[in-house]
């Protein structure tokens, strides 16, 4: 029996039959890109199926006609990979001339083993009986189409017509392509690839370490080789030429090329980004902390790197506000104990931050008139209407937020960050870990301001080291307080009456850009102004928190005491706060630390106490001039409960602080290191260990009295200064010195 090789199998027509989901249906018609397929069974249900989903159903394929019936324990005919044997002609296009002539070639040859037909076969034609599938097995094709290759003059076994005919229902025309000549050179050339997977491994491994160069990777590499292959490692080694050929290849960066990728990509996530989208003023401001580049003078006079913390609006990209810490390590007397002298941004300068957002900032007296409010683009005479606290206030708007985004840092993330940001109806969301870009737009903020206002100050640093000068430290450097001062003037000047580069107009592009205010005062016309007043009971309610017990000597806190008349209710009772006991609620300002504040919750009143040793310091002074003064006393053998003695410590440091440095007393030089000893060794001192003469305890020699001349008389008689008789010279007769031999 001949098989007529269907012309396009796999084509659904209406009235054929169909395998689907383990049935037979009859497709009913076609409707769009939907099938109605009828049941062929019994109890079967009719389906409306999209066709793109029926073709790629598992065991879908077209059955020849409506009146086939398929058996569902014989494996159906792989008539799919004949249909999928039609496409796949596009990947053919990048090939070459002879490759595509080889395709072609057994295409037809192929065809003719599968269906008894080659692929040029004119309609209508019966297939050779050597080819007829309905007398001749496959092996028996594979054989003749073999030796009839042969007879053409190419070297093909039954065996490579097999291999063709099943790559051809596989993978359709790209099975009969020879893949030698679609293979493209290796990526590790010459290299065996165990070497190269040892290679991944070690880079991998060096990841996280110091950037090293090409040569440390490729000595790291051979010792691993020499470990792993013996005796085989200078056969498996190549040349240091061919491995950073080899590095090139794979791409393995080493150097400052690796250095460089790590500072610009280490925590840049993959694309696409999301763009930070708001529409009201407020409706998402971003909260951070950077390093301002700049040195500067701290309270006590010394020189400290300075931090700056900014919030800033996404929709008027407007500042809204700005705090500047400075920044100092400290040090530490033992493993164990508290570090002393450090500082950096705390929790309560985000409060601080906070605070400011809700409140105008008012004109300070040295300002430039361009810094205020009323000459600027600001709505001035609607923002006074409905908040008078906007009269004589700077150029710088108040939004108070809606939603804060920050980063994970612990001053952000504490809990009384947290808990301000619900006492003022401010929701919270932190950005991912390691993705500067969820809150890009203060991140790029932070860069301008560098740019604009850090590096025309005395003390710029740079960046980095490579940006640094040489003698910034000995500049003539602002305190921390000026430096505050000029940058909340900057601001309102610099910054928020400047054109944005997006602060446009989406309707009107052509229009030039917008400065912050301007966009702010178009928002305000559309959004209105609601004003928050934070009393003074809110702004204590924003500190941070104690718990502390009040004793019959006050409050302790910090190694210091408080002490008032206003805490004799409070003494050794319980606050009745559950699980608290004795312990009481009290808020404190680290940078100024004179006072603190008691919350009683029972009537709801603030009970203020002031820090008992403050006559002793008579000035303002923050909490780190008392860490530095507190170091300076443990460094003497003190304890930190003597507070008189830091206390004048503090008013010492303070004092010489506003004296300024010294202009009189010269720096002691450092000592030079001249490094090992070279030359001959110096000759040993043969007296090393004999003790030095005490000249003033040597006794006086005698002196005598007479002269050479009567030293030379056989019998002259000398009286020797200080005895207590004469004595004779030898030679002396006389009775009283025969007297004297006598008695001797």
């Amino acid at each position: 029996m001949a098989v007529r090789a269907p012309a396009r199998p796999g084509v659904v027509r209406v009235g054929s039959a169909v395998r689907w989901c383990g049935e037979t249906y009859l497709v009913a018609a076609l409707q769009g890109s939907s099938v109605h397929l009828l049941s062929r069974q019994a109890d079967g249900e009719d389906a409306v199926v999209l066709l793109d989903a029926l073709h790629r159903s598992p065991g879908f394929r077209v059955l020849d006609g409506p009146d086939t019936e398929v058996d569902d324990d014989v494996p159906a005919e792989p008539l799919v990979a004949a249909r999928r044997s039609l496409g796949g002609a596009e990947l053919l296009d990048g090939l070459a001339d002879q490759a595509r002539r080889e395709v072609g070639f057994w295409l037809d040859h192929v065809l003719e083993v599968h269906t008894g037909l080659p692929g040029f076969a004119a309609p209508g034609s019966a297939p050779r009986p050597c080819y007829d599938p309905g007398h001749t097995t496959l092996r028996k094709r594979y054989e003749t189409k073999a030796a009839e290759l042969r007879a053409a003059h190419h070297q093909v076994s039954a065996g490579t017509v097999e291999r063709k005919r099943l790559a051809w229902l596989e993978q359709g025309v790209w099975g009969l392509v020879d893949k030698r000549r679609v293979r493209g050179p290796s990526r590790h050339g010459r290299v065996d690839e165990q070497v190269v997977t040892l290679l991944w491994k070690i880079h991998k491994r060096q990841e996280k370490r110091s950037v090293g160069t090409r040569s440390r990777l490729f000595e790291l590499l051979r010792r691993a080789c020499v470990r792993k292959f013996k005796k085989r490692a200078e056969q498996l080694m190549p040349s240091r030429a061919t491995f950073y050929r080899l590095l090139d290849r794979l791409g393995i960066v080493c150097g400052k090329q690796a250095a460089a990728r790590r500072g610009d990509g280490s925590y840049r996530p993959g694309p696409p980004f999301t763009l930070a989208m708001a529409t009201a003023p407020g409706e998402q401001v971003q909260i951070d902390t950077t390093s301002l580049d700049m040195l500067g003078l701290d309270e006590s006079g010394c020189v400290v790197s300075l931090e700056l913390t900014a919030a800033i609006d996404v929709v008027s990209r407007s500042v809204l506000a700005a705090v500047v810490r400075p920044k100092s390590s400290g040090t530490k007397t033992s493993s164990t104990s508290r570090r002393h002298g450090g500082r950096a941004t705390k929790a309560v300068d985000a409060l601080v931050l906070l605070a400011e957002m809700c409140t105008p900032q008012q004109m300070r007296p040295h300002w430039s008139l361009k810094a205020a409010a009323k000459a600027s683009d600001l709505p001035y005479a609607q923002l006074v209407e409905a908040d008078e606290r906007m009269k004589g206030a700077a150029a710088r708007p108040v939004i108070i937020p809606e939603m804060i985004v920050m980063d994970n840092g612990k001053v952000f993330a504490g809990r009384a960050f947290m808990d301000a940001c619900a006492q003022l109806g401010i929701s919270v969301r932190p950005a991912c870990a390691n993705s500067p870009t969820h809150k890009a737009i203060i991140e790029r903020t932070f860069g301008s301001v560098k740019s604009l206002f850090s590096q025309f100050f005395p003390g710029y640093t740079g960046k980095d080291l490579t940006h640094r000068g040489k003698h910034v430290a000995g500049e003539r450097l602002w305190r921390i307080d000026q430096i505050n001062d000029f940058l909340q003037q900057w601001i309102a000047l610099g910054w928020q009456q400047r054109p944005h580069s997006e602060l446009r107009n989406p309707f009107l592009p052509s229009m030039p850009p917008r400065t912050p205010n301007q966009v702010f005062g178009a928002h305000v016309a559309s959004s209105g102004y609601v004003p928050v007043r934070l009393s003074a009971e809110d702004r204590l309610r924003l500190l941070p928190t104690a718990w502390v017990q009040v004793t019959d000597k006050g409050i302790r806190l910090n190694n210091r005491t408080y002490d008032s008349r206003a805490l004799n209710g409070y003494r050794n009772a319980r606050s009745g706060w559950p699980g608290k006991g004795q312990r009481w609620p009290v808020r404190y300002h680290p940078h100024q630390p004179e006072k603190v504040w008691l919350e009683d919750h029972r009537n709801n009143t603030w009970a203020q106490a002031d820090f008992v040793y403050q006559r002793l310091i008579g000035d303002a002074w923050s909490e780190h001039v008392w860490d530095q003064a507190t170091a300076a006393h443990l460094d003497k053998g003190g304890t930190t409960r003597d507070e008189t003695a830091i206390a004048r410590l503090v008013r010492s440091l303070l004092e010489r602080a506003g004296r300024g440095p010294s202009r009189t007393a010269s720096p002691h030089p450092a000592p030079v290191d001249r490094g090992m000893q070279v030359g001959p060794a110096p000759v040993q001192d043969p007296y090393r260990g004999i003790p030095a003469p005490a000249f003033d305890s040597v006794a006086s020699l005698p002196v005598l009295d007479a002269g050479p001349r009567p030293l030379a008389a056989p019998a002259t008689r000398l009286a020797l200064p200080g005895g207590p008789s004469s004595t004779s010279l030898p030679g002396d007769t006389g009775s009283h010195g025969g007297a004297s031999a006598g008695q001797s």
